[in-house]
């Protein structure tokens, strides 16, 4: 059994990275302006240059956000280093800047202190807009005529669609905890639209596109509190719980609304306006985005990828439009080294950074699979005492950009192309590829609701009814998308599995090493033409605390799939819809998401059958009864990824 672990054991900080000073707070010059397209839209951007930047020659790092490129804090507060408070890459450019960098933060297109709409999120426009944002830069006279780009979420989508210009001057970008395709990632996984994200999110975006800062705010607050009740209910019922909900009662009304508000507005004003305008060309910026889309409005009508009217302005694009891996072919010119970033909780966006790696060509691509939450603050690893990451997030893309901008450090080249961590081991393990070498190991679901490596001769079935109340809380891997502060986790899972159809194996009398992507393949049925699987792996441990390892969710109506060099795809297009037929069997294969993960001798495996998860996804119209096949020819089965100790696999 494992007990509890020290904080040097659980820890996942770099051994491969450099000793690094992390320096003081450093004051960048900061200089802002508009920059005219070549439609007339103007655009925002601050630049940031290091204090003795005179006369020097420096790489220059991009960030195009919808976020604000920055904030304007109200006195006495602006004469304090509070940025970071809403802008998550604000000490990164710190850091960068203090080393030598010079950094451009940029507003995009139809937000914050730019001119122009948004029809998409990440539209052609808005992409065109990054090659002349890397032509004004490489003209200045503190550039060295190359770029990287970064950023976390929406900003390193951008990052990584500025390699569709081809630029030249583009060296290096690092999408860090950001999707590769837009319907599967974060839309709709599984085909299900992950509709408790869409709303939240749109909602965000439109209070920030009417440069309502506080009434954003203090919906994320709401958002906030509700965790925080959630993750204190044990072991504190009684203190910490109850003031949770006592302040989250106080934040949902009307009077507290006011309050948070009121505190918002007294600390910031909003997006900060560029240099030399008292407020009148902000207002008329904010003006021109009133007719933004609205994504969540517009995903309610999607069932299918290739269903148009995602997009005003493009009445037959689908959601492929502003998805970057619809653009693989044009960014495949580019000879940008791309490091793709991401964590085993980050939504679904470790599968984005997975795919991210196997589409760009050997040699020009990193991976980095770490023990995080969306954004890499918290270590999410349940062996783990500290919920803080002790990762440097920063050091690392120093390292990475060095190499390729500044020609330093140089060893980072040679650096594995793959590294991730595994958590019960809780160590970084690195491959040449992804997922690393394994051994396929095939578990049958049985009767008694059995998981064994040897299956049953004969069938049997089991039926569920499903509960379309169950759902995963709000510290799910789904939630996190959000920028969630309370640490992203599941907890015991006992109570949930009574709510779910669950598969047990007998303890491990060996250790397994669990590593890539985990598969279901279902043999199912269901009482209506339809269904929403949410299938979860778990660990049982000898105290019979149930523990969270991953998860994967399919639409049975999208169950077509096709494999490709090891892994499932789907298209998800009207053509390849395959209704199931109520009572008949079919086969559904559920890839879960990836995972690196150590069961230990004496541990049981299992796995969860869900039909809904009201916390996060939309549910079907009607609560069908499932029936999962088992035994004989054609019985479910679930496939792992072994690495390691493969000779161990037949004496589980």
């Amino acid at each position: 059994m494992v007990g509890r672990r020290s904080q040097s054991l659980a820890s996942d900080t770099a051994p491969w990275l450099p000793a690094r000073e992390r320096p003081r707070r450093v004051d960048s010059q900061r200089r802002s302006l508009h920059l005219t397209m070549r439609d007339g839209v103007r655009i925002a951007l601050d630049v940031h240059l290091p204090p003795d930047a005179a006369g020097k020659r420096l790489p220059t790092m991009v960030r195009q956000t919808r976020y604000f490129r920055s904030v304007a804090f109200r006195e006495p507060y602006a004469r304090l280093p509070l940025e970071w408070l809403v802008n998550s890459s604000a000490l990164t450019r710190e850091r960068f800047v203090a080393n030598g960098y010079a950094w451009v933060d940029v507003c995009t297109r139809g937000s914050g202190a730019s001119f122009g709409t948004r029809p998409c999120p990440w539209s052609p426009e808005e992409v065109r807009d990054g090659a002349q944002i890397a032509a004004w830069i490489v003209r200045q006279p503190w550039s060295n005529g190359r770029i990287g780009a970064t950023g976390i979420s929406y900003d390193g989508t951008t990052a990584e669609l500025l390699l569709v210009n081809n630029h030249p001057a583009v060296k290096a970008v690092a999408p860090r905890f950001s999707c590769y395709d837009v319907f599967a990632d974060v839309a709709f996984p599984g085909g299900i639209h992950l509709s408790g994200f869409t709303a939240k999110w749109a909602g965000f975006n439109r209070d920030l596109d009417d440069n309502r800062l506080d009434r954003a705010f203090a919906t994320m607050i709401r958002v906030q509190l509700g965790a925080l009740r959630e993750l204190y209910r044990r072991p504190h019922p009684d203190v910490v719980a109850a003031t949770c909900a006592r302040l989250l009662a106080l934040a949902d009304s009307e009077g507290g609304e006011a309050v948070v508000g009121f505190v918002l507005r007294r600390l910031a004003a909003g997006v900060r306006p560029v240099d030399g305008d008292h407020g009148e060309v902000l207002r008329a910026a904010i003006a021109s985005h009133r007719t933004n889309s609205d994504v969540h409005l517009a995903a309610l009508d999607i069932d299918y990828r290739d269903d148009a009217g995602m997009a005003p302005g493009y009445p037959d694009a689908d959601m492929d439009l502003f998805s970057p891996h619809a653009y693989a072919a044009e960014m495949a010119p580019s000879e940008a080294a791309i490091y793709g970033y991401s964590g085993w909780l980050d939504g679904a966006y470790a599968n984005s950074a997975a795919k991210r790696f196997r589409a760009t060509r050997a040699g020009a691509s990193r991976l980095i699979l770490g023990p995080w939450d969306h954004g890499g603050r918290q270590h999410i690893s349940p062996f783990c005492e500290a919920p803080l990451s002790a990762f440097d997030h920063d050091g690392e893309l120093l390292s990475f950009f060095d190499a390729h901008l500044r020609q330093r450090d140089t060893a980072a080249l040679d650096a594995p192309a793959v590294r991730y961590f595994i958590q019960g081991a809780e160590r970084w393990s690195s491959s040449d590829r992804w997922p690393p070498p394994c051994t396929w190991q095939c578990w049958h679901l049985g009767d008694e609701r059995s998981l064994s490596r040897q299956p049953s001769l004969s069938r049997g079935h089991d039926d569920y009814r499903v509960d379309p109340q169950l759902g995963t809380g709000l510290r799910a891997r789904w939630m996190s998308l959000l920028g969630l502060l309370p640490p992203v986790g599941y907890g015991d899972r006992r109570r949930a599995g009574e709510r779910m159809l669950v598969y047990r194996s007998a303890p491990l009398s060996h250790p397994l090493e669990i590593t890539g992507h985990p598969r279901i393949d279902f043999t199912l049925s269901s009482s209506y033409s339809d269904a929403h699987l949410f299938v979860y792996l778990e660990a049982e441990r000898p105290d019979g605390r149930v523990m969270y390892i991953t998860e994967g969710q399919l639409r049975a109506l999208h169950r077509a799939h096709r494999e490709v060099d090891g892994h499932i795809e789907r298209s998800y297009r009207h053509a390849d819809a395959r209704p199931l037929v109520a009572g008949e069997p079919a086969r559904c294969m559920v890839e879960l998401l990836p995972t690196s993960w150590l069961m230990r001798p004496g541990w049981r495996l299992r796995v969860a059958l869900a039909g809904a998860d009201c916390d996060h996804f939309e549910s079907l119209e009607v609560t069908p009864t499932l029936t999962v096949h088992h035994g004989g020819e054609g019985g479910s089965t679930l496939w792992l990824p072994v690495v390691g100790a493969t000779s161990h696999g037949s004496n589980i």
